[in-house]
């Protein structure tokens, strides 16, 4: 199992346990079906090449797409969640008016940040392919390098979960100085396999644990201790 760190999903707390919403939930699954689940922490981007290789069998917290489903097999959905466009809250005048992500098409002044090889779902995907949006969009490895650039006014907008604003706020990152610019869309977050080392009756064993989880009392008791809003 491939994972990286990233408040309140998956971390190592004080003791260096590995904790978080994701580990929670992965455990709780694996446990119904039965697996157990051996670590490995790296870099998100190199989690898709080492499942793509076959020397991972499972990552989670991940969007499926075509790409992806060419090498990977994909649980049903364990949970949810948000992609937001957030900006300087000092810029919030500035780009008042913009309700929807195709306003941003003719602004040719904005340009957004985004994590490498992470997917923001079907409609950023969209978005993604304008021929205007080609040359605005700014990758970067690490959200701390993406919010940088954002609070220094190289760049006007970043991509993200707003439960990841957790872990800016550890690495020292005033809150208060972001807000968010638009709610893009709520996608489903699924564990995904490789196709190679792993076997459909696994995967059915897993989409069987998940939905007895979401069934039960703990799947609320573990969202309801990350603050995770139920859908």
């Amino acid at each position: 199992m491939g994972w990286s760190s990233w408040h309140p999903f998956s971390f190592r707390d004080e003791q260096q346990q590995l904790q978080g919403l994701d580990i929670e939930l992965l455990e709780a699954i694996f446990n119904r079906a039965d697996f157990e689940a051996r670590y490995i922490e790296m870099p998100w981007a190199r989690t898709l090449r080492e499942l793509e290789f076959g020397s991972l069998q499972i990552t989670m917290t991940a969007n499926k797409t075509v790409q992806r489903e060419q090498f990977a097999r994909f649980s049903i959905p364990y949970r949810h969640e948000s992609t937001v466009l957030i900006i300087r809250r000092q810029d919030k005048a500035r780009w008042q008016g913009v309700d929807q992500l195709s306003e941003l098409l003719p602004l040719t002044q904005f340009t957004i940040g985004v994590l490498r090889d992470f997917d923001y779902g079907a409609d950023f995907r969209t978005f993604m392919q304008a021929p205007q949006v080609t040359d605005r969009l700014i990758v970067r490895l690490r959200m701390e390098q993406l919010i940088k650039l954002l609070l220094a006014g190289r760049i006007q907008g970043v991509v993200m979960d707003p439960m990841g604003m957790q872990e800016l706020a550890l690495a020292g990152i005033s809150l208060d100085k972001l807000t968010t610019l638009l709610d893009i869309q709520q996608n489903p977050v699924h564990l995904m396999l490789n196709r190679r080392t792993t076997t459909e009756p696994q995967l059915q064993r897993l989409d069987e644990a998940i939905r007895a989880l979401m069934q039960s009392p703990q799947y609320a008791q573990i969202l309801a201790r990350y603050h995770y809003p139920l859908r």
